[in-house]
Protein backbone atom coordinates (compact mmCIF):
# COMPACT_ATOMS: atom_id res chain seq x y z
CA UNK A 1 0.00 0.00 0.00
CA UNK A 2 1.65 3.31 -0.85
CA UNK A 3 2.35 5.94 1.91
CA UNK A 4 -0.49 8.15 0.92
CA UNK A 5 -3.11 6.15 0.95
CA UNK A 6 -1.77 4.59 4.05
CA UNK A 7 -1.00 7.85 6.00
CA UNK A 8 -4.54 8.84 5.25
CA UNK A 9 -6.31 6.06 6.07
CA UNK A 10 -4.21 6.08 9.52
CA UNK A 11 -4.82 9.94 9.91
CA UNK A 12 -8.47 9.30 9.81
CA UNK A 13 -8.72 6.18 12.09
CA UNK A 14 -6.26 8.20 14.70
CA UNK A 15 -9.58 11.07 14.31
CA UNK A 16 -11.12 10.25 17.41
CA UNK A 17 -8.61 8.64 19.74
CA UNK A 18 -7.99 12.06 21.10
CA UNK A 19 -10.43 11.83 23.31
CA UNK A 20 -13.42 8.79 23.27
CA UNK A 21 -16.55 9.01 24.40
CA UNK A 22 -16.40 7.53 28.04
CA UNK A 23 -12.65 9.03 28.40
CA UNK A 24 -13.64 12.51 27.60
CA UNK A 25 -15.65 12.68 30.87
CA UNK A 26 -12.91 12.20 33.61
CA UNK A 27 -11.22 15.44 34.70
CA UNK A 28 -7.53 14.92 33.73
CA UNK A 29 -5.58 17.24 31.94
CA UNK A 30 -3.43 14.92 29.92
CA UNK A 31 -4.40 11.51 27.80
CA UNK A 32 -1.83 9.47 26.31
CA UNK A 33 -3.28 6.60 23.70
CA UNK A 34 -1.74 3.80 21.98
CA UNK A 35 -3.04 1.94 18.91
CA UNK A 36 -2.49 -0.75 15.92
CA UNK A 37 -4.75 -2.16 13.46
CA UNK A 38 -4.86 -3.77 10.26
CA UNK A 39 -5.24 -1.52 7.04
CA UNK A 40 -6.61 -2.79 3.31
CA UNK A 41 -5.95 -0.59 0.00
CA UNK A 42 -4.56 -0.11 -2.82
CA UNK A 43 -0.63 -0.24 -3.66
CA UNK A 44 -0.79 3.54 -4.91
CA UNK A 45 -3.31 5.71 -5.52
CA UNK A 46 -4.71 4.52 -9.42
CA UNK A 47 -3.91 0.88 -8.96
CA UNK A 48 -6.40 -1.97 -9.16
CA UNK A 49 -3.73 -4.27 -6.32
CA UNK A 50 -4.32 -4.30 -3.26
CA UNK A 51 -2.98 -5.60 -0.29
CA UNK A 52 -2.85 -5.45 3.84
CA UNK A 53 -0.48 -3.36 6.14
CA UNK A 54 -0.41 -3.24 9.98
CA UNK A 55 -0.07 0.12 11.61
CA UNK A 56 0.07 1.96 14.46
CA UNK A 57 -1.49 5.05 15.89
CA UNK A 58 -0.46 6.95 19.18
CA UNK A 59 -1.26 10.52 21.06
CA UNK A 60 -0.60 12.29 24.12
CA UNK A 61 -2.37 15.87 24.50
CA UNK A 62 -1.70 17.76 27.68
CA UNK A 63 -4.38 20.64 27.56
CA UNK A 64 -4.08 22.22 24.10
CA UNK A 65 -1.13 20.71 23.28
CA UNK A 66 -1.08 17.46 21.54
CA UNK A 67 1.51 14.95 19.56
CA UNK A 68 0.01 12.36 17.23
CA UNK A 69 1.43 9.61 15.36
CA UNK A 70 0.15 7.70 12.99
CA UNK A 71 1.86 5.17 11.00
CA UNK A 72 4.74 6.84 9.68
CA UNK A 73 3.81 10.74 10.47
CA UNK A 74 3.69 12.90 12.98
CA UNK A 75 2.10 16.04 13.81
CA UNK A 76 2.27 18.40 16.60
CA UNK A 77 0.03 20.97 17.71
CA UNK A 78 2.12 24.41 19.43
CA UNK A 79 -0.58 27.08 20.14
CA UNK A 80 -2.26 27.59 23.02
CA UNK A 81 -5.97 27.57 21.77
CA UNK A 82 -8.70 25.19 22.03
CA UNK A 83 -10.18 25.69 19.04
CA UNK A 84 -7.39 25.96 16.74
CA UNK A 85 -3.87 24.32 16.24
CA UNK A 86 -1.10 24.35 13.83
CA UNK A 87 2.38 22.52 13.91
CA UNK A 88 4.99 20.76 12.09
CA UNK A 89 4.77 17.80 10.22
CA UNK A 90 7.67 14.93 9.25
CA UNK A 91 6.66 11.59 7.64
CA UNK A 92 8.24 8.57 5.88
CA UNK A 93 6.90 7.44 2.18
CA UNK A 94 7.78 4.25 0.81
CA UNK A 95 7.75 5.54 -2.74
CA UNK A 96 6.49 3.13 -5.24
CA UNK A 97 8.53 0.15 -5.17
CA UNK A 98 7.87 -3.68 -5.52
CA UNK A 99 4.47 -3.08 -6.74
CA UNK A 100 2.35 -6.03 -7.86
CA UNK A 101 1.78 -4.59 -11.35
CA UNK A 102 4.16 -6.37 -13.44
CA UNK A 103 3.99 -3.51 -16.34
CA UNK A 104 4.14 -1.12 -13.53
CA UNK A 105 6.77 -2.27 -12.44
CA UNK A 106 9.37 -2.11 -15.30
CA UNK A 107 8.76 1.74 -14.76
CA UNK A 108 11.52 3.93 -12.53
CA UNK A 109 11.14 3.09 -9.22
CA UNK A 110 10.25 6.16 -6.83
CA UNK A 111 12.32 6.48 -4.40
CA UNK A 112 12.03 6.55 -0.92
CA UNK A 113 10.66 9.80 0.70
CA UNK A 114 11.29 11.87 3.72
CA UNK A 115 7.98 14.50 3.95
CA UNK A 116 8.29 17.91 6.20
CA UNK A 117 6.28 20.22 6.36
CA UNK A 118 3.24 21.33 8.81
CA UNK A 119 -0.21 21.30 10.00
CA UNK A 120 -3.46 23.36 10.71
CA UNK A 121 -6.84 22.84 11.88
CA UNK A 122 -9.61 24.43 13.38
CA UNK A 123 -12.62 22.64 15.34
CA UNK A 124 -15.99 23.45 16.84
CA UNK A 125 -18.29 21.25 19.52
CA UNK A 126 -22.12 21.12 19.31
CA UNK A 127 -22.78 22.10 15.90
CA UNK A 128 -26.19 20.44 15.89
CA UNK A 129 -26.04 18.34 18.71
CA UNK A 130 -24.62 18.39 22.23
CA UNK A 131 -22.39 15.57 21.46
CA UNK A 132 -21.32 16.37 18.13
CA UNK A 133 -17.73 18.39 16.35
CA UNK A 134 -16.64 19.65 13.23
CA UNK A 135 -13.47 20.48 12.02
CA UNK A 136 -11.21 22.01 8.90
CA UNK A 137 -7.72 21.11 9.09
CA UNK A 138 -4.65 21.24 5.96
CA UNK A 139 -1.53 19.79 5.66
CA UNK A 140 1.58 20.57 4.09
CA UNK A 141 4.29 18.32 2.89
CA UNK A 142 7.93 18.84 0.94
CA UNK A 143 9.73 15.62 0.45
CA UNK A 144 13.48 16.83 0.86
CA UNK A 145 15.02 13.04 0.24
CA UNK A 146 14.03 12.42 -2.71
CA UNK A 147 11.61 13.92 -6.19
CA UNK A 148 8.27 13.30 -4.52
CA UNK A 149 7.79 16.86 -4.94
CA UNK A 150 4.84 18.63 -2.48
CA UNK A 151 1.69 18.03 -1.47
CA UNK A 152 -1.26 19.84 0.14
CA UNK A 153 -4.47 18.20 1.75
CA UNK A 154 -7.93 19.83 2.83
CA UNK A 155 -9.94 18.08 4.40
CA UNK A 156 -12.96 18.69 6.72
CA UNK A 157 -14.56 15.95 9.21
CA UNK A 158 -17.67 15.28 11.19
CA UNK A 159 -18.29 13.36 14.26
CA UNK A 160 -21.55 12.80 16.66
CA UNK A 161 -21.60 10.40 19.88
CA UNK A 162 -24.68 8.59 19.46
CA UNK A 163 -23.87 6.96 23.20
CA UNK A 164 -21.24 7.82 25.39
CA UNK A 165 -19.96 4.75 24.26
CA UNK A 166 -19.87 4.81 20.27
CA UNK A 167 -19.69 7.83 17.77
CA UNK A 168 -19.30 7.88 14.12
CA UNK A 169 -17.56 10.28 11.78
CA UNK A 170 -17.39 11.38 8.25
CA UNK A 171 -14.26 12.51 6.26
CA UNK A 172 -13.97 14.57 2.75
CA UNK A 173 -10.37 15.55 1.36
CA UNK A 174 -9.04 16.74 -1.55
CA UNK A 175 -5.30 16.68 -2.49
CA UNK A 176 -3.56 19.09 -4.74
CA UNK A 177 0.04 17.59 -6.16
CA UNK A 178 2.62 19.53 -7.82
CA UNK A 179 4.26 18.67 -11.32
CA UNK A 180 7.52 16.48 -9.40
CA UNK A 181 4.50 14.44 -7.66
CA UNK A 182 2.63 14.23 -10.50
CA UNK A 183 5.83 13.17 -12.74
CA UNK A 184 6.78 10.93 -10.33
CA UNK A 185 3.72 9.11 -9.84
CA UNK A 186 1.84 9.25 -13.14
CA UNK A 187 4.50 10.72 -15.84
CA UNK A 188 5.32 7.70 -18.06
CA UNK A 189 8.44 8.91 -19.95
CA UNK A 190 10.50 7.71 -23.61
CA UNK A 191 12.57 5.41 -21.41
CA UNK A 192 9.21 4.06 -18.92
CA UNK A 193 7.58 3.56 -22.33
CA UNK A 194 10.22 1.56 -24.31
CA UNK A 195 9.99 -0.75 -21.14
CA UNK A 196 7.06 -1.01 -19.94
CA UNK A 197 5.21 -0.56 -23.76
CA UNK A 198 2.98 2.31 -22.11
CA UNK A 199 2.29 5.87 -23.99
CA UNK A 200 4.47 8.20 -23.31
CA UNK A 201 2.90 10.70 -20.60
CA UNK A 202 3.42 14.33 -19.05
CA UNK A 203 1.35 14.58 -15.90
CA UNK A 204 0.60 17.80 -14.97
CA UNK A 205 0.14 19.65 -11.50
CA UNK A 206 -3.12 19.81 -9.86
CA UNK A 207 -5.94 18.06 -7.49
CA UNK A 208 -4.76 14.41 -7.12
CA UNK A 209 -7.94 13.42 -5.93
CA UNK A 210 -11.59 13.15 -3.68
CA UNK A 211 -11.82 10.87 -0.70
CA UNK A 212 -14.82 10.00 1.53
CA UNK A 213 -14.02 8.18 4.48
CA UNK A 214 -16.60 7.05 6.94
CA UNK A 215 -15.48 5.88 10.66
CA UNK A 216 -16.99 4.23 13.87
CA UNK A 217 -15.70 3.54 16.93
CA UNK A 218 -16.81 1.89 20.47
CA UNK A 219 -15.36 2.50 23.95
CA UNK A 220 -15.87 -1.29 25.49
CA UNK A 221 -14.48 -0.15 28.46
CA UNK A 222 -12.66 3.27 30.46
CA UNK A 223 -8.85 2.50 28.73
CA UNK A 224 -9.73 -0.27 25.78
CA UNK A 225 -11.56 0.70 22.63
CA UNK A 226 -12.54 -0.38 18.94
CA UNK A 227 -12.89 1.26 15.82
CA UNK A 228 -12.95 0.94 11.86
CA UNK A 229 -13.02 2.91 9.05
CA UNK A 230 -14.00 2.26 4.86
CA UNK A 231 -13.72 4.62 2.61
CA UNK A 232 -12.94 5.03 -1.40
CA UNK A 233 -10.76 7.83 -3.53
CA UNK A 234 -11.27 9.44 -6.78
CA UNK A 235 -8.62 10.04 -8.93
CA UNK A 236 -9.17 13.31 -10.83
CA UNK A 237 -7.61 15.42 -13.72
CA UNK A 238 -4.72 15.19 -15.00
CA UNK A 239 -3.27 12.44 -12.84
CA UNK A 240 -6.34 10.04 -13.53
CA UNK A 241 -5.87 10.54 -17.15
CA UNK A 242 -2.52 9.01 -17.02
CA UNK A 243 -1.92 5.35 -18.76
CA UNK A 244 -0.34 3.91 -15.54
CA UNK A 245 -4.21 4.52 -14.27
CA UNK A 246 -6.21 4.36 -17.27
CA UNK A 247 -4.40 1.12 -19.07
CA UNK A 248 -2.81 -0.93 -16.00
CA UNK A 249 -5.39 0.94 -12.93
CA UNK A 250 -8.64 2.41 -12.31
CA UNK A 251 -9.57 5.81 -11.18
CA UNK A 252 -11.49 4.76 -8.05
CA UNK A 253 -10.04 3.17 -4.84
CA UNK A 254 -11.41 2.01 -2.00
CA UNK A 255 -9.66 1.16 1.47
CA UNK A 256 -10.62 -0.06 4.89
CA UNK A 257 -9.19 -1.04 8.56
CA UNK A 258 -9.77 -1.91 12.11
CA UNK A 259 -8.33 -0.58 15.13
CA UNK A 260 -7.60 -1.43 18.81
CA UNK A 261 -6.66 1.53 21.11
CA UNK A 262 -5.55 1.42 24.79
CA UNK A 263 -5.52 4.81 26.95
CA UNK A 264 -3.88 5.60 30.35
Amino acid sequence: MSFKCYVRTLSVASLGLSASPVAAEEDKDWHLLVGAGAFYGADYLGSSDYGFMPGLIGSFEKGPYFVKFTGTTLTANILPFENFYAGPLIGYGMGRKDVSDSVVKRLPEVDSELWVGGAAGSGYDGLLLQRDSIGARIEVAHDVMGDSGTTATFGLGYEVNLTARLAVGVDLSTTFADGSYADAYYSVTAAGSAASCLAEYDADAGFRDVSLDLTARYAVTEKWGIGGLAGGSLLVGSMADSPIVQDRGQTVSGQGGLFLWYRF
